[in-house]
C-alpha cells in the first residue's frame, strides 16, 4: 500500500525519473543489446496494459518501465525474445494487473518476472551488474529516500542486516558491497513502495528480513553479487510484508486498548 503525500501516478513517474541514471549506466556498460531488451520489455508491458485498459478500464502505469529496466539489469543472459516476452507477460499480468494495476499489487512485477525467468530457464547464466550501475543506483536511492518514495528504514534495515550476516559468514564485504545487481535490487525491488511493508516498525523488520535472506542466499547460492540472490530474497520478503504489517498493527491496537494504571 502506498502512503504519503504523493499520489500513485506521481510516484510511478518519480520512479521512472530516478531510473534515468541507471539506464544511462546500463547502456554504457552493456551497449545497444541492453537498450533493445528495455524496448522489448516496454512493448510487452505496454501491450498488456492496453489489454487491461480495454477489458477492465484499468489505466496504464509508468511503473512498468521499472520492470523493463530491472529485467535488462538483472537478467542479461542469452534470453530468447520469446522467453523474455513470456516472462514479462507472466510478471506483468499475474504479478500486477490482475490485482488492479500498479499500486494494488502484492508482489513487485519485476520480481515476479525475474523469478519466472530464473526458475523457468535455469540453464541461462546471468552475470552480475557492474560498479557503474551500483553507483547510479546509489544516486537514485538518494533521490527516492529524499522524496519519501523509498523508506530509509527499510533500506537501512536491509543494508545493516545484510552486512552483519554476511560478515558472520566470513564474506569479504568490500568485494560485494558495490555490486550493481545487489544495490539496484535493494533500491528498486526490495524497497518498492508498494510491495514492501507500510508501517514504520514493519519497515525495519521487513528490511532486516530481506537483507538477512539476501546474505543467506548469497552465502549458500551463487554469491552475494548474483542477481538471483536479491530477487529471491525480495520475493520471500514481500510475501511476509502483509503479515509483518498486520502484526505491527495488532500489537499497537492491543497496547492502546490495555488499561493504564
Amino acid at each position: 500500500m502506498i502512503r504519503g503525500i504523493w499520489n500513485r501516478e506521481t510516484i510511478a513517474w518519480m520512479l521512472v525519473g530516478a531510473l534515468l541514471p541507471v539506464l544511462a549506466a546500463l547502456l554504457t556498460e552493456r551497449g545497444t543489446e541492453a537498450g533493445l531488451r528495455v524496448l522489448i520489455g516496454l512493448a510487452v508491458i505496454g501491450f498488456w496494459q492496453l489489454v487491461f485498459l480495454i477489458a477492465r478500464g484499468q489505466p496504464p502505469s509508468a511503473a512498468g518501465a521499472v520492470t523493463a529496466v530491472a529485467v535488462a539489469v538483472l537478467a542479461p543472459g542469452e534470453v530468447a525474445v520469446w522467453q523474455l516476452a513470456l516472462a514479462l507477460s507472466f510478471g506483468t499480468v499475474i504479478g500486477e494487473l490482475v490485482f488492479g494495476g500498479w499500486g494494488r499489487n502484492v508482489l513487485n512485477g519485476a520480481v515476479v518476472t525475474l523469478a519466472f525467468l530464473y526458475f523457468g530457464f535455469p540453464e541461462i547464466q546471468h552475470a552480475p551488474a557492474g560498479s557503474m550501475i551500483a553507483l547510479a543506483s546509489g544516486l537514485s536511492a538518494i533521490l527516492l529516500v529524499a522524496t519519501g518514495i523509498v523508506s530509509w528504514r527499510a533500506l537501512t534495515g536491509a543494508v545493516l542486516v545484510l552486512l552483519a550476516v554476511a560478515a558472520s559468514f566470513g564474506a569479504e564485504i568490500a568485494g560485494f558491497a558495490f555490486g550493481g545487481s545487489l544495490v539496484f535490487g535493494l533500491v528498486f525491488l526490495a524497497c518498492d513502495p508498494v510491495a514492501s511493508a507500510a508501517t514504520n516498525p514493519g519497515r525495519w523488520v521487513y528490511g532486516g528480513l530481506t537483507g538477512g535472506l539476501a546474505a543467506l542466499f548469497g552465502w549458500a547460492g551463487d554469491g552475494f553479487g548474483a542477481p538471483q540472490t536479491i530477487v529471491f530474497a525480495t520475493l520471500l520478503g514481500s510475501l511476509f510484508a502483509p503479515l509483518i504489517d498486520h502484526a505491527v498493527i495488532a500489537i499497537g491496537t492491543r497496547q492502546r486498548r490495555r488499561p493504564h494504571g
